[in-house]
């Protein structure tokens, strides 16, 4: 099968690099895969480079900065002119859109129409009706414009997913057809083996200077300001109760150094591979994710939950996504009652006070799980039979 799969996406930003591991997982089963990404800089060229099999198209766009988010027109006219030329030398057998942003949802509708393909479009994010993500003034002007492009195009696909059941319902609830719903999580390359815990550890306390006794708990990457406060709040109430923590900040994300000194945070910067990213997992006594619990938190899948659970490390997190439901099934992390600092606090101080044993059982049971639920190939294998039911009628 021959697969085009199109993002509004930035290459080599955000979401293409989970895009571009679920179409190395295709290219590994035996099909063929090019993405259609934004080029970081070019206005006027298209580059075209093959990734890990994987063909991928970074289309010109006449914007700049974080402006390239797909909504230039010029963008989406040069997607249709590259895939009707590729079209010509190998034809596509299906195109996989995600979120409706006119880059994508343009050439997606060409390919379908014009160049005679089923098309599957994916529901991954919240940015309309019911997100709060960005503030109420967001909500009130740009989000109605946002809100119409997310579900106002989705009636024409063939096929669709959604990353979590909140989106699916959303779906269902907008008049999308049941039977024409799957729905499909994020996986992740689980075939390398993270670092056992007390090698980590012994790694941490090398790069960190963070002695083997401590507990250490572990955050990656950015943070909105709501899910911080959560957070800090939560902190509070471990102090106030003496309980003892180190918090490894994996990632770049500003943090003032009083911050950092009263709430016990040790920033690692810039990590350069994934690799050393995943060091730092396996040596926590748990991974966190605290978030607020509403309709954007719902939606999401937290991507950075399952590189936790892969590296072997449990995870404290709030009810959100579809994790409740993983969490509540299977012993991989304690799930806060609610999204309040106190029940967050209060799953915190258990994940702080259990004993190395059960630490190491638990990790154990992250990485099983992974395997078994949310290993790219399967989840690769999941769409290529959800794509067979359109190629093949």
């Amino acid at each position: 099968m021959n697969i085009a799969f199109i993002i509004h996406n930035q290459a080599e930003t955000g979401p293409y690099w989970k895009v571009l591991e679920q179409c190395t997982a295709y290219v590994k089963l035996g099909h063929q895969a090019t993405i259609f990404a934004t080029s970081k800089t070019e206005r006027r060229k298209t580059r075209i480079v093959m990734r890990d099999g994987v063909r991928v198209v970074e289309a010109p766009d006449l914007l700049w900065g974080k402006l390239r988010q797909g909504v230039d027109i010029w963008n989406a006219v040069q997607r249709c002119r590259l895939a009707r030329r590729l079209h010509k030398e190998q034809a596509f057998d299906v195109v996989h859109a995600v979120d409706c942003r006119p880059n994508v949802i343009i050439p997606a509708l060409y390919m379908q129409r014009r160049l005679k393909m089923p098309f599957i479009l994916s529901w991954w994010d919240l940015f309309g009706k019911g997100s709060t993500r960005f503030g109420k003034a967001f909500a009130l002007t740009v989000g109605l414009v946002e809100g119409w492009l997310e579900t106002g195009f989705r009636k024409y696909a063939d096929g669709a997913t959604t990353i979590t059941t909140f989106l699916a319902k959303r779906l269902e609830d907008i008049g999308y057809p049941k039977d024409r719903i799957e729905v499909h999580h994020l996986g992740v390359d689980t075939s390398q083996e993270p670092l056992e815990y007390s090698a980590a550890r012994t790694w941490l306390r090398e790069q960190c200077g963070i002695g083997t006794e401590e507990r250490v708990l572990c955050f990656a990457g950015t943070i909105y300001d709501a899910d911080f406060t959560l957070l800090l709040k939560a902190l509070d109430i471990l102090q106030a109760r003496n309980i003892a923590y180190k918090l490894v900040w994996v990632g770049k994300h500003v943090i003032a150094d009083d911050v950092c000194e009263k709430y016990h945070i040790h920033r690692t910067g810039i990590v350069p591979t994934m690799e050393e990213v995943y060091r730092y997992f396996a040596a926590a006594d748990a991974c966190i994710l605290p978030m607020e619990v509403n309709d954007a938190n719902a939606a999401r899948w937290h991507s950075k939950t399952t590189d936790y659970l892969n590296a072997g490390a449990p995870v404290v997190l709030t009810p959100v996504s579809d994790f409740p439901r993983y969490f509540s099934a299977h012993s991989i992390g304690w799930l806060a009652e609610s999204g309040s600092p106190e029940d967050f606090a209060k799953a915190l101080e258990t994940a702080l006070s259990v004993d190395l044993e059960t630490r190491i059982v638990m990790g154990k049971n992250a990485r099983e799980f992974m395997r078994r639920e949310l290993d790219v190939m399967t989840i690769a294998e999941r769409a290529v039979r959800f794509y067979q039911r359109f190629t093949s009628s």
